[in-house]
């Protein structure tokens, strides 16, 4: 028998090409985690969970509850701390949620693997793992058992590779199990195909998942303790405590209250646009950035916290759906300044590309530095490979009316932020270098160390 773990990039999974799995007994642990096993089973679950659910006559409930079971009881023994790493047991979880069994995405895994591929196939805002096996001849294949070792070799890259950051972030080796172990996920739809040659008989078992891991430096999950109260479930609106594990509850109504006027943008999104630009503002002005030259970015005695704009709202959404990955004209945005983000994943979340972009635009900062002097000189903005030009267009001071936009373009999802007054002078000063709130022209929050203009 041969198999072959397939890599969302269609290469052969490492993983498996170890000629045998490393085990790990840690048998003070053995009593707990079985207890776990039994108290997961024994949960109730909601309608779309249940394993007669989907009308499929190619999975049956048994593999149903075969796949959900497994991702859940590995999920709760990562929130509980006692599931192994390559040294010791990963961190701990808060906020790890409880997926549940989900008929779209089953009806799309089994379309996928229709014909029993060896490679991934692009699903808008879904993650994928596939793995292919092949065996030589005709031969009756033990679809229960291919399912299990599948399940197993994803989940093992962990303890063969090991989590090694300690906010639990994603590396390419980790992806399989990246995809079955992301905290935010909560959903999961699987399935399995059987095809045959005159040579060889091949299945390929597929899992969907509502959420994408496989996000460079992207948190896997949230270091903290287990739930024990609704309270603490709080990624997803309406989420309550199941026995260590999250669930989400009903979705919540997106509103566009903010700028009824503006189609395509919903006020979730725009508030994670400007609560996260303001936190990192804030963080600037209280002296606690660091600078990629060296020690902590100087504090800022007038920085200006930022709201939302919906003009530029719109002129942000009008450059956004050309689709063209280019700064607009000055012309088409008279004092404005402008910031751009693309990703490679079709029709991405809006609020996640949200805290994607303004993350990375502002990572500018410690990645490549301004130094003290906290000037956009021509040298700076010349620098070859370290472009800054994001971060001070975010920093810069008197910059405080916000405006983005989120577009799902045929070939990428595009963000795009615009910014008045326009900053980024060169040879202007970022801000203000000073106590926070010491130059503010009317209130401030001194907490936060911005300045109130509206």
């Amino acid at each position: 028998m041969y198999t072959y773990p397939v890599l969302s990039n269609g290469q052969v999974d490492e993983l498996h090409l170890r000629n045998s799995r490393t085990k790990f007994i840690i048998s003070n642990l053995y009593d707990s985690i079985q207890g776990l096993h039994k108290s997961l089973a024994k949960s109730p679950r909601s309608e779309c969970q249940r394993a007669n659910f989907c009308s499929n006559s190619t999975l049956s409930n048994t593999l149903r509850d075969l796949f959900l079971n497994f991702h859940n009881s590995a999920r709760l023994r990562v929130a509980k701390g006692i599931e192994p790493n390559k040294t010791g047991l990963l961190n701990p979880a808060k906020n790890m949620y409880k997926l549940e069994w989900d008929c779209g995405l089953e009806h799309k895994a089994q379309k996928a693997i229709a014909s029993c591929p060896s490679t991934t196939t692009p699903i808008p805002r879904t993650a994928q793992n596939l793995m292919q096996i092949m065996y030589q001849g005709n031969v009756a294949i033990d679809v229960g058992a291919n399912i299990k070792s599948t399940l197993s070799r994803w989940w093992d890259a962990a303890v063969m590779f090991g989590v090694t950051d300690p906010e639990n972030r994603y590396t390419d080796l980790l992806y399989n199990f990246a995809n079955m172990v992301f905290s935010e996920t909560t959903k999961i739809g699987c399935a399995h195909q059987t095809c045959r040659t005159d040579y060889a008989t091949y299945i390929s078992v597929t899992c969907l998942y509502n959420a994408i891991a496989y996000v460079d430096n992207q948190r896997l999950w949230e270091t903290g303790s287990a739930c024990t109260n609704h309270s603490q479930c709080t990624t997803h609106p309406n989420s309550f405590c199941s026995g260590g594990l999250c669930v989400k509850g009903a979705a919540v109504s997106e509103t566009n209250k903010m700028c009824p006027s503006n189609a395509g943008m919903t006020d979730s999104v725009r508030m994670a646009f400007v609560n996260l630009q303001n936190t990192f503002r804030s963080s600037l002005a209280r002296g606690l950035e660091p600078d990629g030259l060296g020690g902590k970015a100087p504090k800022a005695s007038k920085m200006l916290r930022m709201v939302y704009d919906c003009s530029i709202e719109a002129s942000a959404m009008r450059s956004a759906r050309k689709c063209i990955f280019a700064h607009s004209k000055d012309s088409e945005r008279p004092g404005l300044g402008e910031n751009l983000f693309m990703t490679t994943f079709l029709n991405f979340d809006k609020i996640k590309t949200a805290e994607q972009a303004s993350q990375k635009w502002w990572n500018e900062l410690k990645e490549f530095g301004i130094g003290p002097e906290n000037r956009l000189t021509m040298a700076l903005w010349k620098r070859r490979g370290k472009k800054i030009g994001h971060y001070t267009q975010m920093a810069w001071d008197t910059s405080y009316k916000l405006g983005c936009a989120v577009v799902a373009c045929p070939n990428f999802t595009f963000g795009v932020c615009q910014y008045g007054p326009k900053g980024n002078h060169i040879n202007g000063q970022i801000y203000t270098v000073g106590k926070p709130c010491t130059g503010c022209p009317h209130s401030c929050n001194n907490t936060e160390g911005l300045c109130i203009v509206v």
